[in-house]
Formats: C-alpha cells, sequence, structure tokens
C-alpha cells in the first residue's frame, strides 16, 4: 500500500498512511525525506528504510 501512494506522489495520503499506522509525525517527516531520494521504489527499499529509521528512534530514546 505504500509503495503505491509513493508511487501516485500524493504526500497527503503518505502522511494519513502512516499516520492510521501510528508513526509519530517526525518519523514521519524523515521517512518521507529518504523515500524522496529514492530513484524507483519498491517494497524492499521501503522496508529498509522504515527499519533503519526504528533502529535509529530506539538508539535516540535508549541514549536520552
Amino acid at each position: 500500500m505504500l509503495v503505491d501512494l509513493l508511487e501516485s506522489g500524493d504526500s497527503l495520503r503518505v502522511h494519513m498512511f502512516m499516520d492510521a499506522m501510528g508513526m509519530p509525525f517526525d518519523v514521519q517527516d524523515r521517512l518521507l525525506n529518504e523515500f524522496s531520494g529514492l530513484t524507483h521504489v519498491d517494497q524492499q527499499q521501503i522496508a529498509d528504510i522504515i527499519e533503519d529509521q526504528g533502529q535509529h528512534s530506539l538508539s535516540s530514546h535508549l541514549t536520552l
């Protein structure tokens, strides 16, 4: 679903989808920034970016 939304270029619907998934807005912005750098959108790339952001967010919370 997220891949289709990203390919459509509808950033509002992408934000709404990620919000429905319970992602904080700052994480959504970082993800959209990462997604915008992709030349071709596919599920594996999206999954890798989300996983990397999740690990980054977790390590940030642990160091506080």
